[in-house]
């Protein structure tokens, strides 16, 4: 029923301002300036957990335990490490709600990740959280996570803001939402991670870490050629997509 709605309101929305959606992959691309860049790419998701009646709490950069309504905001161990290293979670509530929390930062270590981790990302065990404003929480400067659209950079690299074309991306047809998409190649640097460094970049995939992307290798040696756009109208209805809160 809620994804009904969220197309719903797309829908209208669509119709009445006649400009793309986040279900609109149809850019084209054009001789603009472009610039080529070689990168490699990992994905990341905010994945779904229903809400456990005992657990490791949620907390805020304030050390306060979240809750939504009634209902203390706790999971399993495994579940609390997934969601700091991804960066966002869905939660599923009795009586069908299902909320979203970001990452806010971090404070002092609050779980021990390693047995997932490894001591490669010592970070995650002091993640702390915050509701989210889109379904799929947010990246960087206020913008949304959009399925199959934002990537996470290093903006030393790649400034946030940019569209970056992938020319492998272009043509594969992925399922969201329980619709089949053909992607037009082009994502938007909308989010940072504290293992996204130099030519990584990380696909942001929705609620599933499962993609059709045969670019996304997950190792520095699986290298591919992209581009950096400079098409004001691509700019600004990727730019206008992911201020958008969904």
């Amino acid at each position: 029923m809620k994804i009904i709605i969220l197309l719903s309101l797309i829908f209208v929305t669509s119709c009445a301002s006649r400009k793309r959606t986040i279900l609109d992959y149809d850019f084209e691309l054009d001789n603009t300036a472009k610039k080529s860049i070689t990168l490699w790419s990992t994905n990341y998701y905010t994945p779904i957990y229903q809400v456990r009646m005992s657990g490791i709490p949620l907390k805020d950069l304030g050390e306060n335990s979240l809750v939504s309504g009634v209902y203390p905001v706790l999971l399993t161990k495994k579940e609390w490490c997934y969601s700091a290293m991804e960066g966002s979670v869905a939660i599923k509530f009795p009586g069908g709600d299902q909320k979203t929390f970001n990452y806010a930062g971090t404070t002092t270590d609050q779980v021990d990740c390693s047995t997932y981790f490894g001591d490669d990302f010592p970070g995650t065990n002091a993640v702390r959280f915050r509701a989210a404003r889109s379904r799929w929480g947010e990246g960087v400067e206020n913008y949304s996570l959009v399925p199959y659209r934002t990537i996470a950079v290093d903006p030393n690299v790649i400034p946030f803001g940019s569209v970056v074309y992938i020319p492998k991306a272009k043509g594969k047809k992925f399922m969201w939402i329980g619709k089949e998409f053909t992607h037009d190649g082009f994502f938007f640097a909308g989010d940072k991670g504290g293992a996204i460094k130099g030519s990584h970049i990380d696909v942001f995939t929705g609620n599933s870490k499962h993609h059709p992307f045969n670019f996304i290798g997950n190792h520095k040696s699986k290298t591919f050629q992209a581009y950096l756009i400079e098409d004001d109208e691509v700019k600004e209805d990727l730019t206008r997509l992911h201020k958008t809160f969904y």
